[in-house]
């Protein structure tokens, strides 16, 4: 759709700085801006989400020495955005709308990862006894604050996706900066 704006000449020439700079036209760079804000920021402002610094965060998180004080601050948490804000995402809360959910969540971190196995190789062994075929869900997610955090969001992610999937999730690695899981999902 053809539509015209006024836009402050300052904003213009940042845009067109950063088009330049992700080799991208203007329209396609504010196109994914606006597309960005109605599909998760707005929610994500409405929800009381604020941003803070990883050095806030390692300060913080730094000084919880109890692991059940972790563990119960992140399930807490996760149980809070499984029953909150995935609904306030989406109209119904369900393995799709929780994948969705967590790629829009992750984009807000340092760098994630997700990849998909459609689980091609038992297919047709699945098939043959008649059981549904899975998809397994890989997430990888860089934070850069440290092992607590790692440990917190850990047990948020057990608290928001186990209660959605009904199924237990995989952690294949957890580090002071990273943490790498995964789940399957019946299709």
């Amino acid at each position: 759709m053809h539509s015209t704006y006024r836009i402050k000449e300052h904003i213009c020439k940042a845009l067109e700085g950063e088009s330049k700079k992700r080799r991208i036209t203007i329209s396609i760079l504010v196109n994914n801006i606006i597309d960005n804000y109605l599909n998760s920021e707005m929610y994500f402002e409405q929800l009381g989400f604020i941003l803070v610094s990883k050095d806030f965060l390692r300060k913080v998180f730094s000084k919880i020495e109890k692991a059940e004080d972790i563990e119960e601050f992140g399930l807490e948490l996760g149980l809070t955005m499984a029953k909150e804000y995935v609904s306030y995402f989406f109209p119904q809360v369900n393995s799709k709308s929780l994948i969705k959910y967590l790629d829009l969540w992750f984009r807000r971190f340092q760098s994630y990862q997700h990849r998909i196995d459609n689980d091609r190789n038992n297919n047709n062994q699945n098939n043959n006894n008649n059981n549904k075929n899975g998809e397994r869900h890989y997430f990888t997610v860089i934070h850069d604050i440290n092992m607590n955090f790692s440990m917190a969001l850990r047990t948020i992610l057990e608290g928001l996706i186990v209660p959605i999937i009904k199924n237990d999730i995989e952690f294949r690695n957890i580090t002071a900066s990273a943490i790498s899981f995964s789940f399957e999902v019946s299709r």
